[in-house]
């Protein structure tokens, strides 16, 4: 990587040559987080606190018109969120048992009475001069929980969010009815706290963490020591954002999830404990044993008991005197990892281990619950059957812990004999409290896709069933969010009905409030998306041009067929009545994309075959062919400021104190969503993205089929290397002057080409 070694260097000088050691003057001792004042948490109560957080609400998203909601609040409705909503004579009353609850009731209005929509690549607000009347309804949720975010979202998405980005979020939140989500920011200044305490060197430390994209897999637990050390700054600064996001959470009435001690511990950790014993752990795919031994992680034996508890206690309490109160603590131990347990003694050590984190936990907090995503379960079903689940769970009291079961949504081909569902085969996780959640996107992938029939239904289903067991919650997943917005207007829908939601009728609504009218054709578009895209259990996807490159390009799984086509030609024809809209604009920006990257993969296959063939003509002119089209769907996707590589890479710059950590930030951005870190995940994060598409995916082919033209080697590993160690500056992208014009004439020239 660039100048990795350069810059470690310059960023532990930055704090001081004293961080080699445990005796840290105060001035460093202080810059790492030790020293530092801890900060007044305010309090709330529920009623004023309610009704003024909504407020705040409804004030950044409506601005003026927000004084025409009334908002007070109710108490909950057996122990669950509830509004209720009547508007008459222009004025709208909203009553709701929290900030969220009341925030979802407005929201609710304007999506049905006023046919708006909030989402994140735009809005339709569109209000009437006179707001509608709208007969009283109560809305009771049929959860306790509705939960939002999977730990990975903070590396595929989050990782570079400042404030202004976390505040609109939180509205977001606040107004889809979420009151559950992971909060996992800031957590880097307590552990440095607690490890220098514990008598470790900053050094040890800078070993232990991991750049700030990839900081989701270190806390899980799957690698440590990978594009590290972290900037003081970025610690410093991520806990001050921490404290921000907790308090406007729990103003909203939301239970944040945040970090507990899972048993990681640094290497360094042995010099100080040297006869501890610890495992090595692997992460579990097997083309990952080779990754290299510096990044793997170290666990505490479960005998350990008091050390769990000596650094599950100080963790806890040091996080509780820098954000204040919390109730949820996840701590994943087996997150895609081999677990550490002899075959003799398997069930008992299994038990241990449960119990063990669960103790580390309680010593900082007795009242804690011990919150645990089931995604081990699926990912290593051969390991974890109904003795070994039930082994692991069996010391933890029921109402104690809460497992976040958020794989309901991958193909039967995937899950393989649990295909009827994990929680099912699990028994329900054997009396423990669980959220029924699904995915949806691995890798933060922007693709059109999802399987909207399966969550519109199977909410419902399984609130009904009898064998649901402790059912607490809804959840929603994804590793990367900002895409496939239809999605998650969905699922926050199923979060607060128990009852299926009917498509036919909740199609043309969205549309309503999405575009401002559903004329025939648009129906028949979605009708058509719901056969195809819209259609599809969900888990990596990409299409083939978004691959490396190889002798063949790999089989896409994104769907960009017949249907699918013929579904984006009818939503184009919309145009002259919709494309004054911004959320229309951006839906079709996506569906072209998508429908000439179908063309695109055809056209690469071709290529292929005939450089294979040493048919170079034909070869050069298949390649140019897909190549052209990329750029021009790299064009389209530059008209949208949330579709470019340029915003990822600026706002990771953008924590930057220095030009070397601007370099360290644009570098460890891209690589995330480029190879990863090796090569056994490149692409795995891959983006629909301008100036990903024309300078990394198309300059890419570029480079392999110059090098296939003139019979040398192409090292795709150096191409790449050489693409990232140099800050990005984008090229110009192609200029679009009328997106409709150029998406039908784009459209029209895939129809026309002919493969043979």
């Amino acid at each position: 990587m660039w100048t990795r070694r350069k810059f470690i260097e310059a960023s532990c000088a930055g704090v001081g040559v004293a961080l080699a050691t445990v005796d840290l003057d105060a001035t460093t001792r202080e810059s790492a987080g030790q020293a530092r004042p801890r900060a007044t948490r305010p309090t709330y109560s529920s009623q004023q606190t309610a009704v003024s957080s909504a407020r705040g609400v409804l004030t950044r998203q409506l601005g003026v018109r927000a004084a025409e909601f009334d908002l007070a609040w109710i108490p909950l409705a057996e122990g669950r969120e509830v509004y209720e909503i009547e508007a008459t004579a222009g004025r709208v009353k909203v009553s709701g048992s929290s900030g969220s609850a009341l925030c979802r009731g407005v929201y609710s209005y304007l999506r049905e009475a006023c046919n708006a929509m909030i989402t994140w690549s735009g809005r339709h607000l569109e209000l009437p001069s006179t707001l509608p009347e709208f007969a009283h309804r109560r809305v009771a949720c049929p959860y306790k929980f509705v939960q939002y975010l999977n730990p990975c979202t903070y590396g595929y998405t989050m990782a570079f969010w400042d404030w202004a980005r976390w505040e609109r979020e939180l509205d977001w939140m606040a107004l889809h009815g979420i009151n559950m989500p992971l909060a996992m920011e800031g957590q880097e200044a307590i552990w440095q706290r607690v490890w220098l305490s514990l008598g470790l060197t900053q050094a040890e430390i800078n070993q232990f963490f991991v750049g700030p994209a990839h900081l989701p897999w270190h806390r899980m637990g799957n690698i440590d020591n990978l594009d590290g050390p972290l900037p003081q700054n970025w610690i410093d600064e991520k806990c001050v954002l921490q404290g921000k996001i907790l308090d406007r959470m729990r103003e909203l009435g939301m239970k944040p999830v945040v970090p507990a001690f899972a048993g990681f511990v640094p290497q360094g950790f042995k010099r100080l404990h040297p006869d501890v014993e610890t495992f090595t752990l692997l992460w579990l795919p097997e083309e990952f044993k080779t990754i290299p031994r510096s990044t793997r992680t170290f666990i505490l034996h479960p005998g350990e008991a008091a050390l769990y508890q000596q650094i599950g206690k100080k963790f806890i309490e040091e996080y509780k005197a820098e954000y204040g109160e919390v109730e949820y603590y996840l701590a994943d131990t087996f997150n895609e990892l081999a677990v550490p347990v002899s075959e003799d003694h398997r069930y008992d050590d299994l038990e241990r281990f449960g119990r063990t984190i669960f103790e580390g936990i309680q010593a900082g907090d007795p009242n804690g619950t011990w919150v645990m995503q089931g995604w081990l379960f699926v990912y290593d079903s051969a390991f974890w059957d109904n003795p070994s689940v039930e082994a692991l769970l069996r010391g933890v009291p029921n109402d104690r812990m809460l497992i976040i079961d958020y794989a309901n949504d991958l193909a039967p081909s995937v899950r393989g004999k649990y295909a009827p569902g994990q929680w099912k085969l699990q028994k329900a996780f054997f009396g423990k409290q669980w959220i029924n959640g699904m995915a949806h996107t691995f890798g933060g992938n922007n693709n059109i896709k999802g399987n909207l029939e399966l969550m519109a239904t199977e909410p419902a289903a399984v609130l009904a069933s009898e064998q649901r067991g402790n059912l607490v919650g809804w959840g929603m997943c994804p590793e990367g969010i900002e895409n496939n917005e239809v999605v998650y207007e969905l699922m926050t829908d199923a979060g607060w009905r128990s009852e299926a939601i009917d498509l036919t009728v909740w199609i043309p609504q969205y549309c309503m409030a999405r575009y401002g009218a559903c004329p025939a054709a648009m129906h028949q578009a979605w009708t058509l998306l719901l056969e195809s895209a819209y259609s599809a259990h969900i888990w990596m996807t990409k299409q083939a041009w978004q691959a490396e490159p190889g002798d063949h390009p790999v089989a896409a799984s994104v769907d960009a067929g017949p249907a699918f086509e013929k579904a984006v030609e009818l939503f184009l024809s919309c145009a002259p009545e919709l494309s004054h809209n911004e959320l229309y604009r951006n839906d079709l920006i996506e569906l072209v994309a998508q429908a000439v990257g179908g063309h695109v993969d055809q056209a690469l296959a071709l290529a292929v075959q005939a450089a294979d063939a040493k048919q170079h003509a034909v070869s050069d002119e298949n390649a140019a062919r897909a190549i052209s089209w990329m750029n021009r769907m790299d064009a389209l996707m530059n008209l949208r400021p949330d579709r470019r590589l340029e915003s990822w890479t600026q706002a990771a710059r953008s924590w930057a104190r220095s030009d070397d950590e601007a370099a360290y930030y644009d570098e460890n951005a891209r690589q995330l969503i480029t190879t990863w870190g090796w090569p056994e995940l490149s692409d795995y994060a891959s983006r629909v993205w301008s100036g990903l598409i024309r300078d990394y995916y198309a300059a890419r082919w570029s480079a392999y089929f110059k090098s296939r033209r003139s019979d040398s080697r192409f090292s795709l590993d150096l191409w790449q290397q050489t693409w990232l160690s140099s800050p990005y500056r984008p090229s110009a992208p192609m200029p679009v002057p009328d997106l409709i014009t150029d998406s039908q004439k784009l459209l029209e020239e895939c129809r026309c080409y002919v493969t043979s």
